[in-house]
């Protein structure tokens, strides 16, 4: 029998799993759901959900649909309520990221996820894109020999934020940020142990505060990382859609230049020569979705935990912290506080 499942929020991330739900012979969907009336009437006419799949509150869905699952897709300040009401009940859940915006709640949730013996998985999908997933094949066949040195830098243009993102402070650490924080430790595969970020708006800009990031990252390994994120770029509004990412992954025996669509391997004495990313057979929402099948239908823990997530969310705890006191913060000392 298929997996019966609710999608909470249907702005463009929601839209997009109704579309991989259906996609998905393993999945039915059961039900929308947006606290928006007018953005659910809009978004499911365009998706043709019947008007008795609609509803504007997830308690009332899940009062009147038979589930197994929730996939939560609301603003991020609204996660925490939707994925409780979802594990209350022992549903499974795939909650978009950032999982939480507090460490402590994510704590809380994951818990609640462990004592109703429920799934709970975050999407923290960039890790699992082509590029992410080449860069880990070839860290971990050790073509790059110890990495000690990572440097991570994303622009974009300024652009209309949706109103649910704009009102957070660090808005680019909450956007792309936490997915490039995720994506760093499940590459190197070492714990976060130090933080120091600073966040700020430049003069010119009609940001919100924290429209531009930059941080130093200490890994137990004995890596350091630089990441460099803003949403105040300028003069690119034609290249990459506005979007530019550069990743350079610097070993003892080689060196891995990481851009949007290329990698070039530099080994020491020979040619840069490019590494393919491979054929993309399924998108990264399936990825999420075989995972929580598995965990739903055979107990198996997903490789995107919750639990596992409490890393990525210590160390977003320590950036956001770190740039308001101005000094080092430790991850590791903030989860075991929180837990």
């Amino acid at each position: 029998m298929a997996i019966r499942v609710a999608v909470a929020g249907l702005g463009a991330r929601g839209q997009d799993w109704v579309k991989e739900i259906r996609a998905d012979a393993g999945y039915q969907l059961v039900a929308c759901v947006d606290d928006d009336a007018e953005a659910l009437r809009r978004n499911g006419n365009e998706l043709n959900v019947p008007e008795t799949q609609r509803f504007t509150s997830l308690t009332n869905a899940l009062d009147n649909s038979a589930c197994d699952a929730v996939i939560v897709a609301t603003p991020g300040d609204l996660h925490t309520e939707a994925c409780e009401a979802a594990l209350d009940r022992g549903l499974g859940v795939l909650v978009e990221k950032p999982f939480t915006l507090s460490l402590t709640e994510a704590v809380r949730l994951v818990r609640l996820a462990e004592r109703k013996r429920a799934p709970l998985l975050v999407g923290q999908n960039y890790r699992y894109m082509r590029a992410f997933r080449t860069v880990r094949r070839l860290l971990t066949e050790g073509a790059l020999g110890q990495v000690w040195m990572v440097t991570c830098q994303y622009f974009r243009v300024p652009h209309q934020m949706a109103a649910s993102h704009a009102r957070l402070t660090n808005s680019v650490l909450w956007g792309p940020g936490v997915h490039h924080m995720d994506a760093l430790r499940y590459l190197l595969g070492q714990k976060v142990t130090g933080v120091l970020m600073e966040s700020f708006t430049l003069p010119h800009g009609e940001l919100p505060p924290g429209a531009s990031i930059q941080t130093i990252l200490t890994f137990e390994g004995g890596t350091r990382a630089l990441y460099s994120a803003t949403y105040e770029s300028s003069g690119h509004e034609y290249f990459e859609g506005g979007q530019e990412f550069y990743a350079r992954f610097t070993g003892d025996l080689a060196t891995l230049h990481v851009f949007h669509r290329w990698l070039f391997l530099c080994a020491r004495g020979r040619w840069p020569r490019p590494v393919k990313r491979g054929a993309r057979r399924v998108t990264e929402e399936r990825i999420l979705l075989d995972q929580l099948e598995r965990a739903l239908l055979h107990g198996e823990e997903p490789e995107a935990s919750g639990r596992d997530n409490l890393q990525t969310m210590a160390v977003m705890e320590a950036c956001v912290r770190s740039a308001e006191e101005r000094r080092w913060i430790n991850p590791q000392e903030l989860l075991s506080d929180a837990e």
